[in-house]
């Protein structure tokens, strides 16, 4: 009398896999969560291009600063804001033209469009000296050397 029931389609104990209703349900999910995230990695990555820009500006500050005082010379950064990039002139083989990402603009400079570290770290003229980068958003990164030559940035990120 222990007789099994056969039925074409199983016992609900045996069944394994999802039905396609359970299979959608999870795709709409994922889909809304997806359109909700999906701007906010944009706005990361453009935020994330504006700390990458000022970080290279800030390295290559610091590396004059500190050629000069290792080298005894002065050394000089020349911005060229209308074409959107800076170069390092003065060296044996000076540094070819570091554009920025094309989102990114130099916004303003307290010090015109050439920056020159003198051989004890200072800037010349005196004085604190700033750069201000801009992004597609609004975003905007502020480097400053202040007069001893400590140098630093400053984000206000939209």
């Amino acid at each position: 009398m222990n007789e099994k029931r056969v039925s074409g389609k199983g016992s609900m104990n045996n069944r394994k896999g999802f039905t396609l209703v359970e299979a959608m349900i999870v795709i709409c999910i994922m889909a809304v969560v997806a359109a909700i995230a999906i701007p906010q990695f944009q706005k990361m990555a453009i935020n994330g291009n504006l700390k990458a820009a000022a970080k290279d500006v800030l390295s290559d500050f610091s590396s004059m600063r500190g050629r000069a005082i290792s080298e005894n010379a002065n050394f000089s950064i020349v911005f060229n804001i209308g074409s959107n990039n800076y170069t390092v002139p003065g060296l044996a083989s000076p540094k070819t033209p570091t554009y920025f990402a094309n989102d990114i603009r130099v916004d303003s400079t307290s010090f015109g469009s050439t920056i020159t570290f003198q051989t004890r770290g200072t800037t010349s003229p005196p004085g604190d000296k700033t750069i201000s980068l801009t992004n597609g958003r609004g975003s905007t990164a502020t480097i400053t050397i202040g007069t001893a030559g400590r140098i630093y940035v400053q984000y206000n990120l939209k």
